[in-house]
């Protein structure tokens, strides 16, 4: 076993703020002076500056197999917490880190490698001392791969405590998902355990107003269809394509539209449907800033259209008349009164001769009155779009953009906002070009687990705020951790069943984001697993339910994998706004894509890849520097090729977060 001492690049993650949105008016980030030489923890109540150093048998030490809140896992990343409860009558202290042994549960040593680090999954972790008093906790928190080589999931800890001579043995987390520990190991020194529940809380406060009118009154319900009328305002066929403007109105009480976008399903001669797709439009997003309402309670935010009674407000559809495709006469179009295209909409009847020739875009909400700014909008966009063969008409269509995703860095400033480098303080690399934030997972839906989801308030935010009030960036995406067949309670060994859960997974993420606001048009599924079985993911290892901790096969069929990959991508573009994106591995190891779907190729979904990730922040230019190189996987054409995550994924920690590159002319490329 090797062991190192890793210090942060100058200042860890965003300084300037601080870092997963820790808002420290809740509590110090660790620890705060006592006296000269000593801290206390945040609610440790004063004690002795002389407190004893705290022996094993002061001691009730711990793996839980969650802290409620805390994001555990997401982009090839696991994070979980030793705990060091004061069980004592009299208060004593730690300082500093402490020592591990790994071990089998059989007894059998694993190599690792352990770094001592000044920072935790969340925030830096100064090497303060901290004094516990009777009954209160200290943390260490452990990150690494989310398996690194060699690694195992039933072990033990042989733990020394600093200055203590002889180890005592601590055993693995109880439940379904036990960390998969050996390898590559960082530890935090001890801190309080009350500044992790601050950090925790923090996830959800923004320091970044929201682009949209706040509001702290209750949210109105939901508008139902029977109360919603709409109507065809006009039509529009030119060479170049087609502009069809609805118009949907309220007769009933006071009643919200939630999120951002209109859901649209059309039906056009020869029984073809299809659901029209975001088209983020500059102007557009103006016209629609004053119609969209955050409603705020306590650090819950939820945005939405809110619709008076008589109020009304127009959709605008755009068909572009595309190359080689087949024309069809538009007949029909159902609007629905949320984020999803399911149940019952408001369906309308197209009489004007409309020609769809190619995939059909839907612009943001736009005033219900007077028609000609919808109109003249719709039509703007329309000749911007058939100009522009990538269909971008964010500001900087044809660049990259540098971003994060899950629960950290913070961007920079306040307005427009900067990607940092590292920290804030150390410069920054441009605009901060988007964030995605884990909006949901498989463990969180089916309650496996009380750890949070990675996402950061502040930088969905900050990036909603560029895009809407600075005109640059590509703003805010989704992803969801999603589950393989073998960890379907339905499981029987088909395909069907296994497109079902796909499904499920996919009916699910399109609910939890039906508050919230996503320009940057996808969800992603995020496809991963151990990287060496058995993999808790239900990708490659087939498991006694979605929480159950049995193995029952180790193998599941690469066709029973697509199927459920499958049955979410197909779900997202049949019954959304939103198109569907992949987060996976190049490579042919057992967590890549190859791994899991064999030679199953990606399809005409955007990609995200994680694969040669380096600790490094040079900022490249393009999917490949000097040093590390983007590694695609399943064959997808370079169109699809939407974003890499080039810096600290899949666990190679840089001390700061996650970091992203994306590229503006493939946000929805036609082509891919």
């Amino acid at each position: 076993m090797a062991r190192s001492t890793v210090k942060p690049w100058t200042a860890l993650w965003a300084i300037t703020a601080v870092i997963a949105v820790v808002m420290l008016t809740a509590g110090p980030a660790s620890a705060v002076p006592a006296s000269p030489g000593s801290a206390v923890s945040p609610g440790s109540a004063v004690a002795s500056p002389g407190a004893a150093q705290c022996q094993a048998g002061d001691l009730r030490i711990s793996v839980p197999a969650a802290v409620r809140g805390d994001p555990a896992e997401g982009m090839g990343e696991q994070a979980w917490n030793l705990l060091f409860r004061d069980i004592a009558s009299t208060a004593c202290s730690l300082r500093g880190w402490p020592r591990l042994v790994v071990r089998t549960a059989a007894g059998k040593s694993v190599a690792t490698t352990i770094s001592d680090v000044r920072f935790s999954n969340l925030a830096p972790v100064p090497a303060a001392r901290i004094i516990l008093r009777p009954g209160r906790s200290a943390v260490v928190t452990a990150m690494s791969q989310t398996s690194p080589p060699g690694c195992v999931t039933g072990w033990t800890l042989g733990l020394t405590l600093p200055r203590a001579a002889r180890p005592v043995t601590v055993r693995e987390p109880a439940g379904s998902f036990v960390p998969c520990v050996g390898g590559q190991l960082r530890l935090s020194p001890f801190y309080a355990e009350q500044t992790l529940t601050h950090e925790i809380k923090a996830l959800a406060v923004s320091a970044a107003p929201a682009p949209f009118p706040v509001s702290t009154a209750p949210e109105p319900p939901e508008c139902s269809t029977a109360a919603l009328r709409a109507d065809v305002t006009s039509t529009v066929s030119q060479d170049v394509g087609s502009v069809i403007d609805l118009r949907l109105a309220n007769t009933g009480g006071t009643c919200v539209l939630p999120g951002g976008w209109p859901t649209v399903r059309v039906q056009e001669t020869g029984d073809v449907g299809q659901v029209a797709k975001i088209l983020p439009d500059n102007a557009a997003l103006q016209a629609e800033q004053s119609l969209l309402t955050t409603y705020e309670q306590r650090t819950a935010q939820r945005t939405a259209l809110t619709l008076a009674p008589d109020g009304s407000v127009s959709i605008a559809l755009l068909a572009v008349r595309t190359a080689g495709q087949q024309c069809r006469r538009l007949t029909s179009a159902t609007i629905y009164p949320s984020a999803a295209g399911l149940g019952a909409g408001r369906r309308i009847s197209v009489a004007a001769p409309v020609s769809i020739c190619g995939p059909l875009r839907v612009l943001s909400f736009l005033p219900g009155s007077p028609g000609d700014v919808a109109a003249r909008i719709a039509r703007g966009a329309l000749a911007e779009v058939r100009a522009n063969p990538a269909e971008i008409t964010h500001a900087g269509a044809h660049r990259f953009y540098y971003g994060t995703d899950s629960s950290a860095p913070d961007a920079c400033g306040k307005g427009p906002y900067t990607e940092p480098v590292g920290a804030c303080r150390a410069g920054t690399a441009g605009p901060y070009g988007e964030y995605i934030g884990e909006v949901g997972s498989f463990q969180y839906w089916e309650s496996c687990t009380t750890s949070g989801l990675n996402w950061v308030q502040s930088n969905y935010d900050m990036a909603n705020d560029n895009v809407v009030d600075y005109g640059t960036g590509l703003g805010a995406a989704a992803y969801w951790f999603a589950a393989g067949p073998g960890r379907d309670p339905h499981y029987n060994g088909t395909t069907s069943e296994a497109a079902i859960w796909g499904q499920k997974q996919a009916k699910r993420v399109i609910s939890d984001i039906s508050d919230d606001f996503f320009d940057f048009r996808y969800i992603f599924i995020d496809i991963e697993n151990n990287g060496s079985p058995p993999d808790e993911n239900g990708w490659n290892t087939v498991w006694n339910g979605p929480c159950g901790n049995k193995v029952k096969s180790e193998y599941v069929a690469a066709n029973l994998d697509y199927a459920t990959y499958l049955g979410f991508a197909d779900y997202i573009d049949d019954h959304s706004p939103y198109l569907a994106g992949v987060y996976s591995a190049g490579g042919q190891s057992y967590g890549s894509w190859s791994g899991i779907f064999g030679s199953e190729p990606v399809g005409n979904a955007a990609e995200w890849t994680f694969t040669n990730q380096q600790s490094v922040l040079s900022f490249p230019s393009g999917f490949a520097d000097s040093a590390v190189n983007a590694a695609w996987f399943g064959g997808a054409p370079a169109a699809c090729d939407l974003m890499w995550q080039w810096s600290g994924g899949n666990g190679v920690l840089n001390g700061y977060g996650d970091f992203d590159q994306a590229a503006a002319a493939n946000d929805e490329n036609p082509s891919c």
